[in-house]
Parts: C-alpha cells; structure tokens; sequence
C-alpha cells in the first residue's frame, strides 16, 4: 500500500531550516487560531458621573462621532456631564499616531504603565470596577496594528470588556493637561 499523503506539512531536515519551518508551523497555528477566534469587544460604555451612571451603546458613541449629534442615552449623559456633542464628537475622533513598535515599547516600559494606571482610571472594566490597565493596553495594541494610530472611539470599540469611562476625571484630565500649557518649555 503506498503511503497516504499527511495533511501535516513535513518539516524540513536540513541544518537551518529546522528553525524556519517550526516559525512556519508556528505562524500558520496563529493565523489559523486567529481567524477562528470570535472578536470580543465592547458593546456598552457606562458613563459615570459622581453617584450617576448611564449606560450607552458603542454604536450611539459611533453615530455621535460620524454626525456629532447625540440622542436617546447619549443626550441625556451629555446634558448632565454638560459636554457639548461636538466637543465629544472632536474627543472621539482625535487621533493620535503611534506605530505599533513604539506602542509596544512605550506600554511595557515605567513611563507607559503610569499612563495607563492614569487613563485606566478614566477607561475600566465596566463590572469589576478596577483600574483597566491591562485591558486599555490590549486595546491601544489592536488599535494601533491596523494604521499605527489611535482614537477614544476606537479605544472603546477595540476595548476587550463592557467599559466604564468616568466623565469627571476626563474633565479632571483636561484641567490637568491645561496647565500644562503654562510650564515654560
């Protein structure tokens, strides 16, 4: 009987090229997993403002930035947090270019682990109420793999849980980033 054909791709035997084929194996075993794995992102963003909270779709956040007019939710937390739509609509759109090797170096690096416990302050995972630094990394890294820059819209799409996003540290943050304007350099 002659020797059934192997669905496997034989590695190959000769001295270097061991190492290609088993980074050969690995990357179509990524690809394969990848393509068959479901996306896991956020649908939900809780806006928190002090003891009120309202919850919105990421789909209304989307149509808020594309038209900058709010409804429904949406206009109700704007209204309280007193942001204009089209303020929130240029909050949403502001890209920010960063390629995915700095982002890489940046997030692993001191310097970046205080910007994220800071923002993860400001972005959380919706239920457990934590600092959402892991899962704010996870999302500037999907972010910024597709054109090597990032938005709060695409933060949030790219999010890996419902999020909660804190409407008053945000207005903290800006004061924050206000001053400094005023430093002299």
């Amino acid at each position: 009987m002659p020797p059934q054909p192997s669905c496997v791709p034989r590695l190959p035997a000769s001295r270097g090229e061991p190492v290609r084929g088993a980074v050969w194996a690995f990357l179509t075993g990524i690809t394969l997993v990848s393509a068959s794995a479901p996306a896991i992102a956020a649908e939900r963003v809780t806006l928190l403002a002090g003891a009120w909270a309202r919850s919105v779709e990421i789909q209304d956040l989307r149509s808020l930035a594309k038209t900058g007019e709010a409804s429904g939710f949406l206009q109700d937390a704007l209204r309280y947090g007193r942001l204009q739509p089209k303020t929130v609509q240029t909050a949403l759109n502001l890209s920010i270019p960063l390629s995915p090797v700095l982002a890489d170096r940046l997030l692993y690096s001191p310097l970046g682990g205080l910007l994220l416990d800071r923002i993860g302050q400001i972005i959380s995972p919706r239920v457990s109420g934590q600092n959402g630094r892991q899962a704010l990394r996870v999302a500037i890294v999907q972010s910024v793999a597709r054109d090597s820059r990032f938005t709060l819209l695409e933060l949030l799409e790219n999010y890996p849980t419902d999020a909660r996003l804190d409407l008053l540290k945000i207005q903290q943050l800006q004061q924050d980033l206000a001053q400094l304007d005023r430093l002299p350099f």
